[in-house]
């Protein structure tokens, strides 16, 4: 299946809400290691309940997803590996069988036969609890995860475990399409990772959430009478537009260096293009997709 049209459009779909403690949501830059996971499992708040997003992008070439979401049997019994102690701890989610976006695709008719390709901004429960229902109905889709993430999640399960991730609920000997960036400059990003031929979907280096994490820019039509529109899907590079307001990284990750030029990586990206910036856990999100609100540094009341 494709657009026959040969329109790019942005669809965005939510596998349920989480909450999660706003300590996790983000932290300073300047604190630093294991206190900043320590300072999240002492916070006794919750946030609201927030999106737990996936991208359905139609494009000519095909039907991509960008993350898979959360699995609707997250809160069953035995669900997460043993080592993952602090699950319970940092997140609720609230998510029902139809949340899940196998269902959700066969509601737009769409099997997941019909998916050219899913590209993973991460391993993370989040974006990839999805993953089990595709591959049960498609074995053959192929998941795009970046070498760097796969060296560090994928080789090591156990670790992967540990920091949020559920290899007990991959698809059986998974084997995604682990890929390198190439030497094809994109606005402050020296490399990119074209996913399609006409490059109108490409993939960015964002680490700093985890090691490894990807964002797609996304060249769709979605504009007044069809016009072009530049879309920046930052995955968990930010929880909110907010948080890149403030260049605060989120506050469970072990590198806020790294995540801290992610974001003021971000943000020069915004300074030279008009772009329209849909984290997947921002509740602001399926507003900015519908009115096309274009990032603007410090414009807060904008996104309200």
């Amino acid at each position: 299946m494709s657009n026959s049209n040969g329109e790019v459009k942005l669809e965005f779909m939510t596998t349920g809400t989480v909450r999660i403690r706003p300590s996790m949501r983000s932290q300073p830059a300047s604190k630093f290691g294991i206190t900043r996971r320590i300072r999240s499992l002492l916070d006794r708040e919750w946030t609201e309940p927030l999106p737990v997003g996936v991208f359905l992008i139609r494009h000519p070439e095909g039907l991509f997803l960008m993350d898979t979401g959360q699995s609707p049997c997250c809160n069953d019994t035995g669900y997460y590996p043993r080592l993952a102690f602090f699950n319970g701890f940092l997140s609720q989610f609230t998510i029902e069988h139809q949340d899940g976006v196998l269902e959700q695709l066969h509601q737009r008719g769409i099997k997941a036969t019909d998916l050219k390709a899913v590209i993973l901004s991460h391993l993370h429960n989040d974006h990839a609890g999805g993953l089990e229902d595709l591959i049960a109905e498609a074995p053959d889709l192929p998941i795009y995860v970046s070498r760097e993430h796969w060296k560090a999640f994928g080789e090591h399960p156990l670790f992967a475990s540990m920091e949020g991730a559920t290899p007990n609920h991959w698809p059986e000997d998974f084997s995604p399409r682990v890929f390198d960036f190439q030497d094809k400059p994109l606005g402050p990003w020296k490399q990119s990772y074209p996913v399609t031929q006409d490059r109108r979907i490409q993939i960015v280096d964002t680490s700093g959430h985890v090691p490894g994490h990807v964002s797609l820019v996304v060249y769709g039509d979605n504009g007044p009478g069809g016009s072009e529109v530049t879309y920046f899907l930052p995955g968990d590079a930010t929880y909110g537009l907010d948080l890149l307001d403030k260049e605060q990284p989120d506050g469970i990750n072990d590198d806020p260096v790294r995540a801290l030029e992610t974001l003021k990586t971000i943000k020069e990206f915004a300074k030279q293009t008009d772009v329209v910036i849909l984290p997947s856990h921002d509740v602001n999100t399926p507003r900015l997709l519908a009115e096309q609100v274009v990032y603007r540094a410090g414009d807060a009341h904008d996104r309200q």
